[in-house]
């Protein structure tokens, strides 16, 4: 009897006791975009990037370089950024479809939870891009909301993100990697003009 009662203590312990799914939640609002942290107008993956390091610079020339070639490699963060415009288009249609339940924001749970409300807009079931992906929403998505990876951060086309663009600029650096080499790609030419400037004036000073 003690052992059998044993037994039962063990299973209930280790088999997990998920949370029960619960669509009402998302008629909540989250805060509004205007009163997000610092991480959410510049988010980690471009604090990375940004930064001045000799990874960062090498990487940039050599994006140059495979571009100048004709790879035209794309961007790490785009695959991240394609998913949050299928999951807008999904929001879309499940708004035009008449749904009772307003979805006024999102998170991970509504996004790949199988009994989610907006499973069937988004099939087949989405696969976030990077294990860093997660996705959730900033002010009212029925009115002006905003959807965004916490990794990778917002759309940058996105007619929310151009109204609060200066929020989002407020945050940046004021040199980055990709400024840096770009600098050094037109230092030259800037170096030249004033040189060419001279000469030219030497030449119509003595033609005088």
């Amino acid at each position: 009897m003690k052992l059998s009662g044993l037994l039962l203590l063990l299973v209930c312990v280790c088999i997990p006791v998920s949370a029960e799914f619960n669509p009402l939640a998302y008629e909540d609002t989250e805060p509004p975009i205007a009163s997000m942290t610092k991480d959410f107008f510049y988010p980690a993956y471009f604090k990375e990037a940004d930064g001045l390091t000799f990874r960062n610079i090498r990487r940039e020339i050599v994006f140059r370089l495979e571009f100048i070639s004709g790879i035209r490699p794309e961007p790490r963060y785009m695959n991240c950024f394609k998913m949050q415009k299928r999951i807008a288009r999904a929001l879309i249609r499940y708004a035009e479809a008449g749904k009772k339940l307003v979805l006024r924001r999102l998170d991970d749970e509504l996004l790949f939870k199988e009994n989610s409300p907006l499973g069937e807009y988004l099939r087949p079931m989405p696969i976030p891009p990077t294990n860093r992906c997660s996705y959730k929403s900033a002010g009212d998505l029925s009115g002006d909301g905003m959807i965004y990876c916490a990794y990778h951060g917002p759309l940058y086309d996105s007619a929310c993100y151009q109204k609060h663009w200066s929020l989002f600029e407020a945050e940046k650096p004021f040199l980055t990697a990709f400024d840096f080499v770009e600098l050094l790609i037109f230092l030259p030419a800037l170096l030249i003009l004033p040189i060419t400037w001279l000469i030219m004036r030497k030449i119509l000073e003595k033609k005088r």
